[in-house]
Order: C-alpha cells, then sequence, then structure tokens
C-alpha cells in the first residue's frame, strides 16, 4: 500500500528578524494559490523608489485570519513588518501590515499563528 508524502518549501531564504518598512505604497496583491504575493513601492532617503514583493500565505489560509481579496488596494498607503530575504534581494516573508486607518492584517505564519513556521524554529 502506498502512503501520502506532504512537502513544502522552507522559509530559510528569509532572516528570522523583522524589519518594518513605513510610508510603503500598494501595487498590486496577486490573490492565488499557492501564496499570495503583495507588492509594494517605498522610497529609500535619497527619493529612489524600490519595489519589494512579499510572499504571504495561500488564499485560503488568509482568509482564516480575516483576509479578503479586495483587503489591499493599489494605491493604499502602509507600513509593512516583513522577513527579509537573507541575500539582500527586495523580497520578503510578509509579517503584518498597518494600514493608513490603523487596522493590521496579520500573515498566516505571523507570531502566534497556528501556521507559524518562522519564528518558532
Amino acid at each position: 500500500m502506498g502512503s501520502v508524502t506532504l512537502a513544502h518549501h522552507s522559509t530559510a531564504a528569509y532572516d528570522t528578524k523583522t524589519i518594518t518598512v513605513k510610508n510603503a505604497i500598494v501595487k498590486r496583491l496577486v490573490w492565488a494559490n499557492p501564496h499570495c504575493v503583495l507588492w509594494f513601492e517605498v522610497k529609500d532617503a535619497r527619493g529612489k523608489v524600490a519595489t519589494w514583493g512579499a510572499e504571504a500565505g495561500s488564499p485560503s489560509a488568509l482568509t482564516r485570519v480575516g483576509w479578503h481579496r479586495t483587503s489591499l488596494k493599489p494605491g493604499d498607503a502602509i507600513s509593512v513588518e516583513i522577513f527579509p530575504a537573507r541575500n539582500g534581494a527586495t523580497v520578503a516573508r510578509l509579517g503584518r501590515i498597518v494600514l493608513a486607518d490603523g487596522r493590521e492584517l496579520l500573515d498566516s505564519l505571523y507570531k502566534d499563528s497556528p501556521f507559524d513556521t518562522i519564528q518558532r524554529k
């Protein structure tokens, strides 16, 4: 008789400490399996714009922690807490988002989430 094996990629590419990116602007939220991806822009001290991509949970996992496909819209001003890539690329694992009105959106892997695989190592 056969057996089922479940596998998923690791979060090892990301630092285990977060950074907070303030004054970011949402470019696009890709609401798709296997992971949603938030694209946002932020200006550095010299005014140069950097585009970041932050991987989040699946649509079903994000829905369980309060998200909807319309939770973020292009042009929304946000602060983003991310686990940046260890190699310095402008990609990250999402931690949480704070919207301009103060509401928070947490990633399905963030902090005490049952899906947390980054901080419980």
